[in-house]
């Protein structure tokens, strides 16, 4: 009986311990998320020639929050393979692109951009083209 009372005078204060501790989660991920948006420009120069090309892709962060472990996304013109590439951790080589922040530049101020560098091959004459630019999952703009 002495169990019964003491337990139903705990559980009250415990549930509602737990309800503090679930809802300032839940603010924190919040708060995480949008100071985690960013907002971003790219500009991208590409020189093709036969059979290949060398290609430059700038993203600079234009949100008024750094980048903090920026990862850039993009797709790749079918046809194009990526061969050699610098500024980045390339996942992937052809086709939809990922490339995670370096060692050296784990972050992106506000201001600062990245020099995302590949070369590559190419069967298209018609030159190798991006789109669907983005930094965090935010698109960017040109």
């Amino acid at each position: 009986m002495q169990l019964r009372h003491a337990l139903s005078a705990v559980l009250p204060a415990v549930a509602g311990v737990i309800a503090l501790i679930t809802t300032a989660a839940a603010a924190s991920a919040s708060d995480t998320r949008s100071s985690a948006q960013a907002a971003c420009r790219f500009e991208y120069t590409v020189t093709n020639f036969a059979g290949g090309f060398g290609a430059l892709l700038t993203v600079t962060n234009i949100g008024p929050d750094p980048a903090n472990g920026w990862w850039v996304e993009f797709d790749l013109a079918p046809g194009a393979v990526i061969q050699s590439t610098y500024g980045g951790k390339f996942l992937s080589y052809s086709g939809h692109i990922q490339v995670n922040a370096p060692d050296w530049l784990p972050n992106l101020a506000p201001g600062r951009y990245a020099n995302i560098g590949f070369n590559g091959r190419n069967a298209n004459i018609t030159g190798v083209a991006v789109s669907n630019v983005t930094l965090n999952d935010v698109p960017c703009t040109t």
